[in-house]
């Protein structure tokens, strides 16, 4: 009875040591958290429009002109669609024309949905439901987070270093590579929009 006892205390406690600190796992985590820095980079092909300026998109390079704001979006995602036509309309009535950002919209989905997808929805001028006039970026699960700095790959997709963002999202990368700010909205909403491409500003002015 004793032997039985001992027995099945054993098997608890091997069960529960592996619950309260699997620390292969934990080791491997704590690993995988130290390849990925604060400041990040990376590259990845354009749908090669003539908006999209070249056929791949740098991220470090673009950061040389200030800020980048980048909307990630999916061809099924109404909320990519009412971000990218009020961004659109801001900028069609002048209200980004003194802003130091670029707007970039970045494909989330590219395992799930195809580049000809993405062309219909958000791709052609004359013939897109939601028309984006700015740099569309395409990358796939392989491409790979930079450290900004040393340009060494982190070994990690750039959907993991970003935070595995979903759709969508507006995240505001400072010129060093940092992730500054980040959006927490579905809908479209121009306080939010604001909020993101003034935050540079507002620190400025808290200093």
């Amino acid at each position: 009875m004793l032997r039985n006892s001992i027995l099945v205390l054993s098997v608890i406690l091997m069960f529960l040591s592996g619950c309260v600190q699997p620390e292969s796992m934990t080791d491997t985590q704590v690993d995988e958290a130290n390849k990925i820095p604060f400041e990040l980079t990376f590259s990845a092909d354009t749908l090669d429009r003539n908006e999209d300026t070249e056929q791949k998109f740098d991220l470090k390079d673009e950061l040389a002109d200030g800020p980048v704001m980048l909307l990630w979006i999916g061809a099924g995602c109404t909320g990519c669609h009412d971000w990218t036509d009020m961004i659109r309309q801001k900028m069609l009535d002048g209200e980004l024309d003194e802003s130091n950002y670029t707007i970039v919209s970045v494909h989330r989905w590219g395992e799930f949905e195809s580049e000809s997808e993405l062309q219909d929805v958000f791709g052609n001028e004359n013939e897109s439901d939601h028309y984006t006039p700015w740099t569309i970026v395409t990358p796939s699960q392989s491409t790979q987070a930079y450290d900004f700095n040393s340009e060494k790959s982190t070994g990690t997709s750039i959907y993991s270093a970003y935070g595995n963002p979903g759709t969508p999202t507006l995240q505001v990368i400072a010129p060093n590579g940092v992730l500054a700010w980040q959006s927490k909205t579905y809908w479209a909403n121009e306080t939010v929009f604001d909020d993101g491409i003034n935050f540079f500003q507002r620190q400025v002015n808290q200093e």
